[in-house]
């Protein structure tokens, strides 16, 4: 059964509106636990009360909430602007639109309003880079290499604040994956990936701690890599406490500090255990193969930082 309910539409004001490059981010809030649908496809709940539909192309949309036992709560056309992100608030029989950084009417309830963007870090800290690619690839961060987290993951330690140049490429002939400059905040750990047009985007910014951010380069750099392949499905063991998932045969133990390390693998059929006394260089990237003939083997070892 579909209820319509006349809905108050709220104009936006909007002091510095963002465009939408990739569609709008659309969240869409309950004042209890729902359900939602855009244009009859469910998005991703983020809580009981909360729903996020990404890549939303500005205009009319259809939008129906249903509750417990598949109450209706609403159902009706709104109109989506074309910003970055805009939130959609239903109450009873309202609906209100609250776009970031607009000004809300007069009357618009305490719990509909908008959440402020944090203000811009004025820190002049030394920040983390994390910079994340689709496939294999070396990235650089105003042309200097960083430390390799896995394939695909690089890490950057006490990098500058302000506007830094990262690039990713891939392959024999460093064929570039994406490129651009990033608006990097002091004391702060981000992430950066490519988009679908080759250029490089700030997806997630954290602040980091005190402690974290003093902490020295070859401090930071110190943790290993440890890359563990077992012939068959074997769960894995480093001084004695258990690392990835049950029944792998590839595992990556990140963050493992320089020294001597007990590594026990244990195979799932069969039951046979290997087991091996590691001594692990500071920030170096370790190839491991494990068999139940030729137990735990090193097969190679080679610097994370730079190719």
């Amino acid at each position: 059964m579909s209820l319509r309910w006349p809905f108050l539409s709220l104009s936006l004001l909007l002091s510095a509106p963002a465009f939408a490059e990739d569609g709008v981010a659309v969240r869409v809030r309950c004042t209890e636990k729902c359900t939602v649908t855009l244009d009859q496809k469910t998005g991703r709940r983020v809580d009981d009360s909360t729903w996020e539909f990404k890549g939303i192309t500005p205009g009319s949309h259809r939008i129906d909430a249903t509750g417990l036992m598949t109450r209706p709560l609403a159902g009706s056309f709104v109109t989506i602007p074309d910003v970055a992100s805009a939130d959609i608030f239903l109450a009873s029989n309202k609906r209100i639109i609250v776009e970031p950084g607009s000004t809300t009417m007069p009357g618009t309830p305490q719990w509909a309003e908008p959440t402020p963007p944090p203000s811009p870090s004025t820190s002049t800290a030394p920040s983390v880079v994390i910079v994340k690619c689709r496939d294999a690839c070396t990235a650089l961060v105003d042309n200097k290499p960083g430390i390799r987290r896995d394939t695909r993951t690089w890490e950057f330690q006490q990098v500058t604040p302000g506007n830094r140049r990262v690039e990713a490429v891939a392959g024999v002939f460093d064929r570039q994956q994406f490129l651009g400059y990033v608006d990097v905040p002091g004391g702060s750990k981000v992430t950066v990936q490519g988009d679908s047009q080759g250029r490089a985007k700030l997806v997630e910014t954290q602040e980091l701690s005190g402690v974290q951010a003093s902490k020295s380069p070859a401090a930071a750099a110190k943790t290993s890599l440890l890359h563990v392949r077992c012939t068959k499905p074997c769960t894995v063991t480093l001084n004695g406490q258990r690392r990835g998932t049950s029944n792998a045969t590839n595992l990556t133990l990140r963050d493992v500090p320089p020294g001597s390390h007990d590594l026990q693998v244990d195979f799932t059929v069969g039951g046979k255990q290997r087991r091996a006394k590691l001594d692990v260089p500071a920030s170096h990237e370790l190839f491991i193969t494990t068999s139940e003939d030729a137990g735990v083997q090193v097969t190679n070892t080679k610097p994370l930082s730079g190719e």
